[in-house]
Order: C-alpha cells, then structure tokens, then sequence
C-alpha cells in the first residue's frame, strides 16, 4: 500500500514557516540591538529559509524530507540561543516547543528521538550556563526539568493515541467492511503510483474484473447471510492465488478487481484463471450444503490497454462481458478472440 503523509502535516509546517519567518526577524533586530551579531545573523538567516522553504512546503511531494529539513536546523537554532551566555534567561521557555513540534510533523517513533536527542542538549546547556549560579537551586532546576519532561510525556501519548485512531479511521475508509479487502475509493490512486513504478521499471500491471455468476440466485436460495458469507469466501479465495504485493479489491456488490504490479497479459490471465479454478473447484457451503460458485473474468494489461485507471478499467470490464456472453466461468484476455470455453490457453 502506497504511503500517505498525515493531512495535518503539511499545514502545520507551513504555519511554523510563517512564525519562523515572523519571529526570526523581530529577534534579529532585538539581538542586534543587544549586540549578539552571531545569533542576529542566525535569526535572520532563519527568517529567509524559512520564507524559501514556504513555497517548496505548499506543492512539494516529498514534504517528509522538507519537515527534516526545517526541522533539524530550527533545532539547532534554538540550541545556539540557549547557549549564548548573554541571552535571556526566559530563551529556555522554547525547549517546551520541542515535543510538540517534534512529535507534531513527524509522528511517534522520530518525534521520540529527536525530542530526546535535543531536550538532552537543553539539559546540558541549561546546567553549563547555570550550574555555578548563585540563583540557581535544585528547586529551579527540577521545576525546569520536570516540567519539560511532563510536556514530552504529554505529547508522545497524545500523538500516539492520535496515530493510532486515524490508523483505525483510515482501514475503516478504505477497506469493504464485509470482506476486508480494499474499496473502491483506494483503485485509482493505487492504480496510478503502480503504474508509475512499473513505468520506471520497464514493466507493466495487470487488472482483472471479475463478476460472480448468478450471484442473485444464491440471495434468493439461501438468504442475504448466505450471500455474505459467500463473499467472504470469495475473498479468502483470491488472497489464496495473489502475491503478497499484489492488490484485491471489493469494487461493489459481487465485482471484485484484482491489480498485479510487474504483470504481463500472460501473466494476469494465469492468476485470472487459477482464482476461476479455485472458486470453481468448490468449498462453499450452506446449511450444509454444497453450492456450486463460478465467476467470469476479464484481463487488461497497462501500456496496449492504457495508462491510467479509466483505460485498462474500460478494457477488463469489456473482456468480463465477453466472459459472461460467452457462458460464464472463464476468462477472456483480449478483444479478438475470447475464450468460448473454460480456462486460460497456455
């Protein structure tokens, strides 16, 4: 499955990139005043890659690389202020920033490290510059470092719980709820980046439609629970004849499609016709007894049936008419000569 970047990530980077912008030039005319030259001209410098880095974050498809990007120097930033032996003492109320920016754009796991990585920097400067402070005391520092650590523990549990909803939010969006398999609103955008990588290959993907056949009869015999568990079954067939990489999808009622990046037309009919054979040799049963269960199926092939989702979508589902008019419970691979018997010619 084709990864997806969280929505909100590339909002909130944005905002951060306008208060980054914002704040690097207010601080750079205050520590020039203050005669911090070396911190003004980091904060400036922020200010500008920030506005640069701006325009890449509005249309960029690699924002992960580009949230580093900003990240890591922001960062590192913050840690050359803090250390700056004539900067404010309230400087160090930005380390409470570090969870939650951190964990904000780039989730759980990377979140933890970099807030660990970085708050144990803060903890070394704020010791170095304070540690021989006749202001500082143990109160100070366990006020400091306590709170900064409740604030981390704060938001790795909420960026955790918030994972592992939109986990929950996205399968139930994208997953038929009876089968288990991928739905419809998944095909296109999966069609489109295996198409794209089987292009870079020099490869091709397969797609298959196929239709039950007299799947009413089986409603109408047994019952609509009959009928679900008869797409269960379906679906537990065709993962049986399908590569781990290869994509299944329940597109509605009984019409299932079946994407298989690298596959040629040789290929694709193969695998078409050992799930007709595995729906066909049986195993279905209802109440006890056996249910004979077929399906017709058509294949297309990207690049001589098209490249994008409407073409070879357009292509498998006439093949599938030509398998139905043909009599059903067979495979039809292409447009001249479909197959007017049972199988997938060798």
């Amino acid at each position: 499955m084709s990864y997806r970047e969280p929505p909100h990530r590339r909002s909130v980077l944005k905002g951060l990139l306008l208060i980054t912008f914002v704040s690097g030039l207010l601080f750079f005319i205050l520590n020039s005043q203050r005669g911090l030259y070396a911190l003004a001209a980091l904060e400036l410098g922020a200010a500008l890659y920030s506005l640069a880095l701006y325009r890449v974050a509005t249309h960029t498809r690699h924002l992960d690389a580009w949230i580093m990007a900003y990240l890591l120097p922001f960062l590192s930033i913050m840690m050359f202020a803090l250390a700056q032996p004539r900067a404010s003492d309230t400087v160090f109320v930005w380390v409470f920033l570090i969870p939650q920016i951190s964990y904000l754009l780039t989730g759980v796991q990377r979140g933890f490290v970099i807030t660990g990585v970085y708050f144990l920097a803060a903890i070394s400067i704020f010791y170095y510059r304070f540690h021989d402070s006749a202001s500082l005391s143990p109160v100070s520092t366990a006020n400091f470092i306590i709170c900064a650590m409740a604030i981390w523990s704060f938001a790795h549990h909420y960026e955790q719980g918030r994972e592992r909803f939109s986990r929950r939010l996205l399968h139930i969006a994208e997953r038929d709820s009876l089968t288990g398999l991928l739905n419809r609103m998944r095909l296109a955008e999966i069609v489109s980046s295996e198409i794209r990588n089987a292009e870079t290959r020099g490869q091709t993907v397969g797609m298959i439609l196929l239709d039950l056949d007299h799947f009413k009869q089986i409603n109408d015999s047994y019952g609509h629970p009959a009928g679900d568990n008869a797409l269960i079954y379906v679906a537990e067939k065709l993962q049986s004849v399908v590569r781990k990489t290869d994509y299944i999808f329940r597109i509605g009622g009984e019409e299932f499609c079946i994407l298989l990046p690298g596959a040629d037309l040789d290929g694709a009919g193969e695998v078409a016709e050992s799930a007709r054979r595995a729906l066909e040799q049986g195993g279905l049963n209802v109440a006890g007894t056996p249910v004979p269960f077929t399906a017709s199926f058509g294949v297309a092939v990207s690049g001589e049936d098209g490249m994008d989702l409407g073409a070879l979508y357009h292509a498998a589902d006439e093949r599938l008419y030509m398998a139905k008019a043909a009599g059903r419970n067979r495979v039809v691979a292409d447009d001249i000569s479909p197959l007017l018997v049972p199988g997938f010619p060798s």
